[in-house]
């Protein structure tokens, strides 16, 4: 085990070369390569991954490697719409099951109550997913943005400007604003409003607002539009506006120890100015920590 002088975080070196490594799950952070040059040529190489514990009681810890949060909701997202597809595909849209009251056989009340469960079963999901799905890419969108960046903004016709801060940004400015004004010029892609995602997210925002903005309490109208076929690929768009970002990132060269492991994605946040005077050894997975922190 190694931690950074001057900083109480514990790490686990897991490896030597960024290629080898195996993921096992993919909510966790991932670790970071650290790389040693001298003259131009590569001398030492580390992977460390963080590591960190909690108290379940006065005889027992638990001791993890460091979860990604952004994952960690787009996992949740994920699992409820692949639930939700399950019930829509198995039950709802299935010709082997019948959910029209007037051509249900035997006990239509016991009929329509086993539907109405599945019906319910199958908006939990949805809501879900689109809730966690749109938590996500708030959480993305706000990690992204660096501690000292600023945004200056033409308020009227009158050239009045404002500049908000990273506090005012996460708290002030929408998310569509984040993802086309600041998040285009933080990673340098083109324009989000082009892509083919941009209709889907800008759905999800709606189908969001719709959940936790519900202004008449017993109007269950908006559920309505779950039912159409275009609900997943609405509640895809998280990752895809993830992908986007890390796509033309990656064209770079350029990594972020926030990315989540995304599909087809490998590389690792690299750090090539790596100095061994700024770690120390205080265990390992087998002794333990062997220095007080």
């Amino acid at each position: 085990m190694a931690k950074k002088k001057k900083d109480s975080r514990l790490a686990l070196v897991v490896g030597i070369n960024p290629d080898n490594f195996k993921l096992s799950d993919r909510r966790l952070m991932k670790p970071v390569c650290h790389q040693q040059f001298e003259n131009g040529q590569l001398t030492g190489s580390m992977l460390v991954q963080e590591i960190d514990s909690v108290t379940l009681s006065r005889s027992r810890n638990a001791t993890y490697f460091l979860p990604n949060n952004i994952a960690l909701l787009l996992s949740t997202s994920k699992k409820a719409l692949e639930s939700a597809k399950e019930i829509y595909q198995g039950c709802l849209t299935s010709q082997n099951v019948e959910v029209d009251l007037e051509k249900l056989d035997g006990d239509r009340k016991a009929g329509m109550n086993e539907i109405s469960s599945k019906v319910c079963d199958y908006l939990e999901h949805i809501q879900t997913a689109i809730v966690f799905g749109y938590t996500t890419l708030e959480a993305f969108v706000n990690l992204s943005i660096p501690d000292h960046y600023e945004y200056t903004t033409t308020k009227n016709s009158k050239g009045i400007t404002e500049t908000y801060d990273k506090k005012a940004i996460e708290r002030w400015l929408t998310l569509k604003t984040k993802i086309n004004n600041i998040l285009v010029k933080i990673y340098g892609t083109p324009r989000a409003d082009s892509q083919v995602w941009w209709g889907h997210f800008s759905n999800l925002e709606n189908y969001r607002n719709d959940i936790i903005h519900q202004k008449t309490i017993d109007s269950t109208e908006f559920y309505k539009v779950y039912f159409k076929s275009s609900i997943f690929e609405i509640c895809e768009s998280p990752e895809k506006v993830i992908q986007f970002f890390h796509d033309c990132h990656a064209k770079q060269d350029r990594t972020n120890p926030i990315w989540p492991w995304l599909k087809g994605a490998k590389d690792l946040p690299i750090n090539r100015s790596y100095n061994s005077q700024h770690f120390e050894v205080v265990g390992n997975m087998y002794e333990g920590i062997r220095k007080k922190l």
